[in-house]
Formats: structure tokens, C-alpha cells, sequence
């Protein structure tokens, strides 16, 4: 292996670790928890790696996420892992032709894609089955929800980029 190789692979690791750290603050009881509602943190982070690295390895990490969410989650498993997947691989295929990774695009990105998960959530779980006022868990548990991972993606998205500064300048010392 050069040294290339070497450095990419301990970056992937070092992100697997992290994400592997946020779902376990993401899943603590006590951790961020405000008001019955507590932050997703995967998904900012997956999405903030796919504004990064390539729409490969930004898939496979949403994917990753995904498979962490429908683990402690009440929803069909395999809902959060497809869903995530397809963000996270939009997501870097947009930073390859569209847009560049910037603070305000991850908001976009997290805030779109969570919503749409959200939204697809509360019909199939809640509308569809003709729940009387449903529109409360919409605006009382996941609209918070929403904007509160929005709060903390700056923090995952600044996280990322210096971590990703941090290994290109690695990969460039050859």
C-alpha cells in the first residue's frame, strides 16, 4: 500500500469511529435532550462527508447512518438506510456538478432531506392510517425535531471540513 492509500484509509476510519460516537451521543437518553426531543446526528454528519469526498463514499456513509438509525428506531427497517443512502449520494453528486460545500448548502441539504424523511414518516405512520389530529406529532415532535438537527449541523459540518483539510494536506505531503 502507498502512502496514499494509507492516509485515505485512516480517514475512513476516523469518520467511522465518529459517526460510530454520534449515533452513541444520538441514542444516549441524556445527552442533548431538550423537551422530549433530541437531535439526529447522524445525518448532518453523513451529509457533510458526502459535500466532501466523492458521491461513493458519501452513499456508503449514509447508508452506514441509515443502518444505525433503523437499529434503535420504531420505523420499517431499511426505511432511514434508503433514504439516507439516496441523500447522501444526491448530495455528492450536487457538490460534483452543482453547488460547493458551504455551511448554507448543508443546511439545505440536511434540512431537505430530513424533512422529506420526516414527512414520508408522519403519512405512512400516521395519515394514512386517518390518526385524528396527527398534525400535532408534525408540529409538536417533528418540526422541533427538524430544526433542532439543523442547530447542530454547523458544528458537524466545520468538524468535517477540518478534518477533511487535515488529511488532503496529509495526502499532499508526498
Amino acid at each position: 500500500m502507498n502512502r496514499r492509500t494509507k492516509i485515505a484509509a485512516v480517514k475512513y476510519i476516523v469518520y467511522s469511529l465518529i459517526m460510530l460516537f454520534l449515533y452513541v451521543l444520538q441514542t444516549d437518553p441524556n445527552f442533548f435532550y431538550i423537551d422530549y426531543i433530541k437531535p439526529v446526528l447522524v445525518l448532518p454528519f453523513a451529509v457533510c462527508i458526502a459535500m466532501f469526498e466523492s458521491q461513493l463514499v458519501g452513499g456508503l456513509f449514509g447508508l452506514f447512518a441509515g443502518v444505525l438509525c433503523d437499529v434503535s428506531s420504531t420505523v420499517l427497517f431499511g426505511f432511514q438506510s434508503i433514504l439516507y443512502l439516496c441523500i447522501c449520494t444526491a448530495v455528492g453528486l450536487l457538490v460534483v456538478y452543482l453547488m460547493q460545500p458551504s455551511m448554507i448548502n448543508s443546511l439545505l441539504a440536511v434540512g431537505l432531506g430530513f424533512g422529506a424523511r420526516l414527512l414520508l414518516e408522519y403519512f405512512f405512520y400516521y395519515v394514512m392510517w386517518g390518526y385524528d389530529n396527527s398534525h400535532l406529532i408534525l408540529l409538536d415532535k417533528m418540526l422541533p425535531l427538524l430544526i433542532y438537527t439543523l442547530v447542530v449541523t454547523p458544528f458537524l459540518f466545520l468538524a468535517v471540513r477540518k478534518m477533511h483539510r487535515f488529511f488532503e494536506e496529509k495526502m499532499a505531503e508526498n
